[in-house]
């Protein structure tokens, strides 16, 4: 576990550090707003701890069986995640979590090194960090592949700090969690969390602070139609991942 605790502590690390010098260009040298100071201190706290993953090999990509992924096995995928998203945001959204971080997002959303950030960079970042780094070393060191994926998943949620967000990310977690397990490479996850992230980022531009339920009042009985149609699609998807011949288990 010590390594877990010294990657999480080097991700805050990264983060504080970029945050204070962008605070500090911002009130000496080049004034900015919050949403641009904010989204530069991300974009450099990303690179450097994607470079940090890297460089010091928590996380081989000459052993990610990306280059022998098939385009069905990322194309069911790309389908189980974003049925999942569906079905998460409406019952998160029924629960009435406060979502605290949300004025952020949306400024951020229309900054577009925030875009950038949340929609590209923090999606690679955080399969390379929670799934390349955590979740593999937690594989190699317990037998039951599900603790490794749970424990994993729970640090990824937990480390948003955010009320609306940490259920979310748990239970996402979980399915990014088992798509690298399950194929042996974060490219299925990468290519799932940057869709994820940028529908909701583009959500954010389109419609603000509004509601799932606020954004379909009229569609009539449409939300039970697509409800139930992601249902549908995460036990197709999850049944084709099984029987894919490139997957590892």
């Amino acid at each position: 576990m010590f390594t877990i605790i010294k990657l999480i502590i080097y991700y805050f690390i990264y983060q504080l550090g970029f945050g204070t010098v962008a605070t500090l260009i911002s009130r000496f040298v080049m004034p900015m707003d919050m949403a641009t100071m904010t989204s530069l201190a991300m974009v450099a706290s990303t690179l450097a701890m994607a470079w940090h993953l890297l460089h010091f090999n928590y996380v081989d990509l000459k052993h990610d069986k990306y280059r022998k992924m098939s385009w069905q096995t990322l194309g069911v995928s790309a389908v189980l995640v974003m049925a999942t998203t569906y079905i998460l945001n409406v019952i998160i959204e029924q629960m009435g979590v406060p979502n605290t971080m949300e004025e952020t997002f949306i400024a951020m959303s229309n900054n577009p090194f925030g875009f950038l950030t949340i929609a590209l960079l923090a999606p690679i970042l955080e399969e390379l960090l929670f799934r390349g780094a955590i979740e593999n070393h937690l594989l190699q060191q317990w037998k039951n592949p599900w603790v490794g994926i749970v424990v994993s998943s729970l640090i990824f949620g937990v480390i948003h700090m955010n009320p609306a967000q940490i259920p979310f990310a748990f239970l996402m977690g979980m399915m990014f969690g088992w798509l690298y397990y399950r194929t042996g490479s974060l490219l299925p996850g990468i290519i799932g969390h940057v869709l994820n992230n940028s529908i909701a980022a583009v959500n954010m531009i389109l419609y603000g602070p509004a509601t799932i339920e606020e954004q379909m009042k009229n569609a009539s009985m449409m939300w039970l139609w697509l409800a139930i149609a992601a249902v549908s699609s995460i036990i197709a998807a999850i049944w084709l991942n099984n029987h894919m011949g490139d997957n590892k288990k």
